[in-house]
């Protein structure tokens, strides 16, 4: 081999290594993005669990306070106890299995 060649072979093991140098950095960082969507995939769950806590406490405040007042529309709130009452039969169902 020339000495050129032998220059231009070494030049191409640098550039390699440098090459895989970055893969490898990139796979690093790769996981710890993977790492960071699940944690957020999980946050996001639980804040979704929770909103739809927060939603249910909130109709059933609402429902609470048009009874305890009076004022409010009576049909609705018998559509709404009307739809408690399936929710508790389906989870008395639930239980019976």
């Amino acid at each position: 081999m020339t000495e050129e060649s032998l220059l231009l072979v070494r030049e191409l093991k640098g550039r390699i290594h440098h090459l895989f140098g970055a893969f490898e950095n990139l796979e690093g960082m790769n996981r710890a993005l993977q790492e960071t969507i699940t944690a957020l995939n999980i946050q996001i769950e639980v804040l979704e669990k929770e909103k739809a806590d927060l939603v249910t406490r909130y109709e059933n405040l609402k429902l609470a306070k048009s009874m305890e007042s009076g004022y409010g529309d009576s049909r609705e709130v018998r559509q709404k106890i009307g739809k408690l009452m399936r929710e508790i039969d389906k989870c008395v169902a639930l239980l019976n299995e």
